[in-house]
This record gives C-alpha cells, sequence and structure tokens, in this order.
C-alpha cells in the first residue's frame, strides 16, 4: 500500500494535523525555499508535538558540518538529499548519522534518472523521483510523465520508490490506482497561497485512505 509524505511543515498546528491524521511522513526542508526553516526552529516545532509521524530532513549538497548541526537540534529519522551528492557521500551520511537516507532524482532535462540511480543502488533505501527544473531542486508543484513510473520502479530493485511532482486530492487516486508507488510526497498540491491547507490536507489523506481501503478488501477477497 503506497504510504504518505506531507513536506515543506514549518508551523506546529500543520504537524499536529498529520500526527492526528496518522501521516506516515513529514518533510522538513533546510534548503534554500518559501519553505526552509533552520535547525532550531525544526527541534522546537518537531518538541511542540510529540509523537509526530516521522521525520524527514530536505537538503541540497550540504556540508556534513551542515547535516551535523541539524541533526543536533531536531531529531530526523531520514536525510532526503536533492542536490549531486555522490554515492559515496550518502554512504558517508548513513553511517555516520545512522539514519536512512533518501535520494531525489529529477526527471526529465538531460539526465536519465533511471541510469543515474545505478550508482547510488546499495547505498540509499529509497529514490525519490521528482519534475525536472532549471531553477530549482523540487517543491515545483509540476508532474512528470508517469508513464516512466514502471521503469522507474523496476530500476529501484530492493529501493523504495517514491513519487513527488504535482499530485494533489485531484489525481492522485489515478496515480495510485495505477502504479501503486512505495511513496507519494507531497507539498505544494496541499497549499493555498503558499501555505499548508489543512483541508487540503484532510481531502487528500481521506482519498489515499480510501484506496488502501480499497486494496487491503480486494486482497482479503482473494485470501
Amino acid at each position: 500500500m503506497t504510504r504518505l509524505k506531507i513536506c515543506g511543515i514549518k508551523h506546529e498546528k500543520t504537524l499536529a494535523l498529520l500526527k492526528e491524521l496518522r501521516v506516515d511522513y513529514v518533510g522538513l526542508v533546510f534548503a534554500p525555499s518559501k519553505r526552509r526553516v533552520d535547525a532550531k526552529t525544526a527541534g522546537r516545532l518537531l518538541a511542540a508535538v510529540p509523537g509526530h509521524p516521522p521525520a524527514v530532513g530536505v537538503f541540497v549538497n550540504p556540508t556534513m558540518e551542515e547535516l551535523d548541526e541539524v541533526l543536533r537540534e531536531a531529531p530526523l529519522s531520514v536525510i532526503q538529499l536533492h542536490g549531486q551528492e555522490t554515492p559515496e557521500f550518502c554512504r558517508q551520511v548513513r553511517e555516520r548519522f545512522s539514519v536512512s537516507v533518501w535520494k531525489a532524482l529529477a526527471v526529465g532535462g538531460d539526465t536519465d534518472a533511471a541510469k543515474a540511480l545505478e550508482a547510488y543502488r546499495g547505498i540509499v533505501s529509497a529514490f525519490l523521483f521528482d519534475t525536472y527544473d532549471p531553477a530549482q531542486a523540487g517543491g515545483t508543484g509540476k508532474k512528470f510523465s508517469w508513464e516512466q513510473i514502471p521503469q522507474l520502479q523496476v530500476k529501484c530493485k530492493d529501493a523504495d520508490c517514491i513519487i513527488a511532482g504535482g499530485i494533489h486530492a485531484e489525481n492522485v487516486a489515478e496515480l495510485i490506482g495505477t502504479y501503486q508507488p512505495a511513496m507519494i510526497d507531497v507539498s505544494s498540491g496541499v497549499e493555498t497561497d503558499g501555505e499548508k491547507d489543512g483541508e487540503k490536507i484532510k481531502k487528500l489523506v481521506e482519498r489515499v485512505k480510501a484506496h488502501a481501503k480499497q486494496y487491503t478488501d480486494n486482497h482479503a477477497g482473494r485470501a
């Protein structure tokens, strides 16, 4: 069944809602972005909502020192890397901080994401595929051609395949029903005027859970 990550969390009320809705992961952005939070803010935010979903820290070409600074303040379960980080850097992050590492790869442009992931296989636990944009590393709200998802899923092998980019309540049933990705990552699709919208979050979660229930019922019927 497809898990759900809501990314770009900045406020306690949003995090509390995601806890209530039992979202699988929450994302905190530490890279340059309108959704960026600093280490101390992230630490306070996570401390304010005990029992919050596992937190994913989103970075673009960080140094080890930057990661160390953030992890001293904020208890992250996952480091998500969106830049040009090498496989060896990803390995060092995993070993030094004892966290899962997810590698984001852009779909589109001049890079072949399916080929690029081969160097990271066995090092990272998930690959996140987002739409290529020359101006920013993710969070664009643009959808890539979902027809490419099956090929990407095959290439991921034992690593999770996470789909991002342009996902919202109106198209999430199509995405999950057709491709059953291990996880989806949504940010701008649950925002209004650049801020997280509680009603949009609830609607998205409702549709993801409805599909999960249908999946469970269908498989129970086959047992």
